[in-house]
């Protein structure tokens, strides 16, 4: 079954792409590049999700792909002590770590620079080895940002890695974007890309769809909120000492 978002399937779609290609590392990518291969990871709901997707990468495929977490995130608290541990053993994996763009701000560049600053100094305040790579999240309400070359820094957006599905399907020789954002790949499921025809592949995987068995939209969802439920009774309970009579993993 096609889109069941299990990590057999996972595999799958990751393994045709290598049987053409190599996975790339982002510095290494720039104007010239004829040929590119890169995987990249929005992490949006559990940091606990994005661990078991790293290590089942390491552990069944062996290789080595992009996680871009968020610094301000109502779902996950990225520098909490537990989280900061995950986070440091996905890197110890091998994988990349970059900056998810969180920003409800003025839509405004200077704004939006000094932000996208600010949130890069916290993850290298808590994180080494921090990639200077970024990703909008939902890029669509950044107009500004959404092309913008920032020194220092590398936008996945920009001209480099990524182009509008209406104009790839005119020009081979640009970067392919692919993302499974909502629960589907809305332009062209990944095993049915020619890849006699396209060369330089960006693929989005975000690993709060993905789970060993596979589930599908609100049977995902009911079970990111029973586990983070749990992760979150677990806290009352590591963080007090009178709940343990009202509070029920």
């Amino acid at each position: 079954m096609r889109n069941n978002f299990s990590f057999s399937e996972y595999k799958k779609i990751v393994s045709y792409f290598l049987a053409e290609l190599k996975i790339t590392k982002i510095e290494n990518i720039n104007k010239q590049s004829k040929k590119f291969f890169f995987i990249r990871h929005d992490v949006e709901f559990s940091i606990l999700r994005a661990f078991d997707l790293a290590k089942f990468e390491k552990e069944n495929l062996g290789i080595k792909t992009n996680y871009f977490f968020q610094v301000k995130n109502n779902c996950y608290n990225l520098i909490s002590n537990k989280n900061i541990e995950l986070v440091k053993k996905i890197q110890k994996m091998g994988h990349n770590i970059g900056l998810h763009f969180n920003y409800s701000g003025k839509n405004n560049q200077s704004n939006i620079k000094k932000e996208l600053y600010n949130q890069f100094n916290i993850l290298n305040k808590y994180f080494k080895n921090i990639k200077n790579y970024f990703t909008p999240h939902r890029p669509n309400q950044m107009k500004s940002l959404q092309k913008s070359e920032i020194k220092g820094l590398t936008n996945l957006y920009t001209n480099n890695y990524f182009t509008p599905f209406d104009m790839i399907k005119k020009n081979y020789n640009l970067p392919l974007y692919l993302a499974d954002s909502r629960g589907q790949w809305k332009y062209i499921y990944p095993l049915d890309v020619d890849l006699s025809k396209y060369k330089k592949i960006q693929l989005n995987f975000h690993p709060d769809l993905w789970s060993k068995k596979g589930l599908i939209n609100k049977k995902n969802y009911d079970d990111l909120i029973n586990v983070n439920s749990k992760i979150f009774k677990q806290s009352l309970l590591d963080e007090t000492d009178y709940l343990k009579k009202i509070v029920k993993i």
